[in-house]
């Protein structure tokens, strides 16, 4: 308390100017220290919104690829309309798909692409095996097994890359 009570007679006994250089540099020192917390604040802020952002594009990513699969499951109903109602449902879904994966990739970085570059020509190969198939008029077998390859992939891809509907980045 002492120590205290010194340090104010002594400030006192400063002269005004003196007094006023060392009230400035505090009200300075305080203002740079709120100044640093704000921006601390406004980019914990900023970087909250980012991962939403992206968490959201994830999921968004997360849920065409999952109705992609189960449409394709759809191709083993009897009966079912694959031409003409199921497969250009699926395209859609893939369409959507690559256009969220590109999103992902460009703005957060490759690690973010769940679907690589050879994972998209294998499906769209498939997409163009099942046009060829029906429109030679021939088995949709080979189409249809190589599809179901692509699926499992993206299954795979969707219980590795996705952990309680977040997207996590690649190794």
């Amino acid at each position: 308390m002492e120590n205290v009570k010194a340090g104010i007679r002594a400030f006192f006994a400063l002269s005004a100017r003196k007094r006023a250089i060392v009230c400035a540099c505090v009200a300075l020192l305080l203002a740079l220290v709120v100044a640093l917390c704000i921006s601390i604040n406004m980019r914990l802020n900023i970087q909250k919104q980012y991962d939403d952002a992206r968490n959201k594009a994830g999921d968004m990513l997360y849920s065409n690829l999952y109705i992609l699969m189960q449409s394709f499951d759809m191709t083993a109903v009897p009966n079912a309309d694959v031409k003409n109602a199921i497969l250009p449902q699926m395209r859609d879904y893939f369409m959507a798909s690559v256009t969220l994966n590109n999103l992902l990739a460009q703005t957060y970085g490759s690690r973010y692409a769940v679907l690589t570059e050879g994972d998209v020509n294998d499906m769209t190969s498939a997409f163009t095996a099942y046009e060829a198939a029906y429109r030679n008029n021939t088995s949709t077998d080979l189409a249809q097994s190589n599809m179901r390859l692509c699926m499992e992939r993206v299954k795979d891809l969707l219980n590795t890359r996705y952990s309680q509907g977040v997207l996590r980045a690649a190794r």
